[in-house]
């Protein structure tokens, strides 16, 4: 039988390992194998997508009920020739290395997927002839992505 101060050692241990971990200032995650590239616009493999999660954010992602869930866009809306999309991007966040995050970057990023031979992500966004800046005031930015053809949605 389980007495008083024997559930009151056992809860302060716990206690001790939340606190201990708590401070720790690395995170050791075990994977089955590991990613064939770190490059998002290269990886190919299930761990490097598990792997890119982890480290990138997306514009957009797909929530549970399969909404469209902001991530680093703020909002978007489509263009009336429904041609185009709009986006606002999340002020002031910043890149591993502190560089911003902006309308740049994101055409940056896209023009690399869409042109780098090898791409994996290449076919994925294929209906993107091209990524416009159209405002850069800071600590906010804005970019207009243009389709090749108009969504039937």
């Amino acid at each position: 039988m389980i007495n008083g101060r024997t559930l009151v050692a056992a809860w302060l241990a716990g206690l001790t390992l939340v606190a201990s971990a708590a401070a720790a200032q690395t995170l050791r995650i075990g994977l089955a194998e590991d990613p064939d590239t770190l490059d998002p616009t290269l990886s190919r493999t299930f761990v490097s997508g598990v792997v890119r999660t982890a480290l990138c954010d997306k514009l957009f992602d797909i929530g549970l009920e399969l909404e469209i869930v902001p991530q680093l866009a703020t909002k978007w809306e489509w263009t009336d020739d429904k041609k185009g999309l709009v986006i606002n991007l999340r002020p002031n966040v910043k890149f591993h290395d502190g560089e911003p995050f902006d309308a740049a970057a994101v055409k940056y990023s896209i023009e690399r997927h869409l042109t780098m031979p090898g791409s994996t992500r290449k076919r994925d966004i294929s209906a993107i002839s091209s990524v416009e800046i159209i405002e850069t005031i800071r600590p906010s930015s804005c970019c207009r992505r243009r389709l090749r053809r108009c969504s039937r949605n």
